[in-house]
């Protein structure tokens, strides 16, 4: 059933960030182009989840700015919209998990249990974002952004009342600042380029900025802002963008380095595909994408167990697949199974448990209703 409430073209920007994601995942371990410009641009795909936080922003801002949600019902929704695929994708990949025995000594083995308490512990509660020692371990180097999304989705019910009071001109320079806390990290990864990784990539609190830009550019949005905006706009925005990407892509090493052209153009492109009008809107809302759109979280989730496993056997695969010696077909080789197991992932364990974990919200909420004195 459609909601009445949903975007279209942003339901399709979606899968194309999550797209741009895994082809990044893959082009950086298996080059599926020797084209210098194309190649710079697919080697800055972690772009893509600057993409991912600021339309988190404006969906969820577009979804809950009316205030009518109580708290316990938005808190149940997200819960029920990320944890299930998260929990499965984390189950799926444990064989990965990373962690060493050593030479199997005591001191090993109660050095490996405590690593892995410790990394357990951090994903069951969504916190493992906070630790970058965690990054390469398990599938921390995709669900990480999982564990921003929470943080976000637990400040946006006080962030969103006061930002929904502002008058226009505070809530500019409230995007105003949150744009130069989102590039001041790449500034100084740039200038410290020996910083540990994922300091200044996966850490909810240099994110945050991403996500509450998308909250404005709702609220602007909203209203009315963008009428002014014509579709050529977005065209212009995106060659632009794109062809920096293209020449100097790889010229700053830390990806959010970027983020002082990224951000605007990210902001940018939901803030106008919102009305739906252009040929841009028109391509992103249709049904196939829309599809695509609504398996992208499981699409993004999966994409770690896929990498992992064609990593650990890439010679056996090539051996019974030769033709995927060569990496296009290898990249549409991966594409496949992923939306494949995207597709089951969201039929049967997304969906599902989205709708259980609601439901029986809703039959508890209505039975307390029902036996509290009157």
């Amino acid at each position: 059933m459609k909601d009445d409430k949903e975007i279209l073209a942003l339901t399709g920007l979606r899968f194309v960030a999550a797209f741009y994601v895994f082809v990044f995942h893959i082009h950086i371990r298996w080059p599926v182009t020797d084209a210098k410009f194309l190649g710079n641009i697919l080697g800055q795909g972690a772009i893509g989840m600057s993409l991912f936080f600021i339309l988190s922003g404006f969906v969820l801002a577009y979804r809950y700015a009316d205030g009518k949600t109580p708290l316990r019902a938005y808190l149940i929704n997200r819960f029920s919209r990320i944890y299930p695929i998260y929990a499965a994708a984390a189950l799926v990949t444990l064989p990965w998990i990373g962690i060493s025995m050593g030479d199997g000594s005591a001191a090993e083995m109660g050095k490996a249990i405590t690593q892995g308490f410790l990394l357990v512990i951090a994903n069951i509660f969504l916190v493992q974002a906070w630790f970058p020692q965690f990054f390469d371990y398990w599938n921390n180097g995709g669900s990480w952004s999982i564990s921003v999304e929470a943080f976000c989705y637990v400040l946006l019910p006080f962030l969103l009342p006061t930002l929904t009071r502002l008058p226009p001109k505070r809530l500019l320079l409230v995007a105003i600042a949150c744009y130069a806390l989102a590039t001041l990290p790449g500034l100084v990864g740039f200038i410290f380029p020996d910083a540990p990784r994922g300091v200044y990539y996966s850490m909810p609190i240099y994110r945050l900025p991403e996500f509450v830009i998308g909250v404005c550019c709702y609220l602007a949005f909203r209203n009315g802002w963008g009428e002014k905006f014509k579709p050529i706009h977005q065209v212009a925005f995106l060659v632009t963008t794109t062809t920096y990407l293209g020449f100097f892509g790889p010229s700053i090493p830390n990806y959010v380095g970027h983020n002082w052209i990224a951000v605007p153009f990210i902001a940018f492109m939901i803030f106008t595909l919102s009305n739906g009008k252009g040929i841009l809107a028109s391509s992103l809302s249709g049904s196939f994408l829309v599809w695509l759109g609504k398996i992208s979280y499981s699409f993004y989730s999966f994409q770690a167990l896929v990498i992992m496993f064609l990593i650990s056997y890439h010679d056996q695969i090539l051996v019974r697949l030769p033709a995927l010696a060569n990496n296009k077909l290898f990249l549409l080789f991966a594409l496949f199974i992923l939306v494949l197991i995207s597709a089951i992932g969201y039929y049967l364990i997304e969906e599902p448990a989205r709708r259980r974990i609601k439901n029986a919200y809703a039959t508890r909420s209505t039975a307390v209703l029902q036996t509290a004195p009157l």
